[in-house]
């Protein structure tokens, strides 16, 4: 009986041993690392980005799900959400699936699924899809050359091609445009 206790303590502290060294080490995480590409700098998930107008304004708030940055200041993100409030009596805000930043540039180009939405002093609301625009901070404006639907209280616009102007809250479709009025 002694030695069944005996060989039954050895094992146990055997099992103890090993389950011991299979443990990470404290302060090291448990999830595997992410692997990036070579020539990435950096991996952020849940990033938010402010971007502060010439008087020291809130002009636009981005907040990504994850960020892919690489050492040309090119960028490649989703889940992208921009606000941007630009001096203007409301606000825009545009979100998408998927965007990058070219190397060396502010330009946001945004893809998969890309919506506006646009509260109106007046209290009209419009909503904008299409399939792809370029947020450009430092001209306050967005800008697409895809096809456009706008639709606020009473009326849809469709065209090709779009420009918003943030500053002075114009949004103007270019092509092709067609409008259908409700009651």
């Amino acid at each position: 009986m002694l030695r069944v206790v005996a060989v039954l303590l050895v094992i146990c502290a055997v099992l103890l041993g090993i389950r011991a060294l299979d443990r990470p080490e404290i302060g090291t995480p448990s999830e595997p690392r992410l692997s990036t590409p070579d020539n990435s700098d950096y991996y952020m998930t849940e990033a938010t980005v402010h971007q502060m107008d010439d008087n020291g304004g809130l002009a636009y708030r981005m907040t990504l799900g994850e960020t892919l940055h690489f050492p040309d200041d090119s960028a490649r993100m989703t889940d992208i959400d921009v606000h941007y409030l630009a001096g203007t009596k409301t606000y825009w805000d545009v979100t998408a699936e998927k965007g990058r930043v070219p190397p060396g540039k502010r330009d946001i180009y945004l893809y998969d699924g890309v919506k506006g939405r646009h509260p109106k002093p007046n209290g009209n609301v419009v909503n904008v899809t299409t399939d792809n625009a370029w947020v450009r901070p430092d001209s306050n404006r967005i800008d697409t050359e895809a096809h456009v639907t706008a639709v606020e209280p009473g009326q849809r616009v469709e065209g090709d091609g779009m420009e918003v102007n943030l500053k002075t809250d114009k949004l103007r479709l270019l092509n092709n445009v067609q409008v259908t009025y409700t009651p």
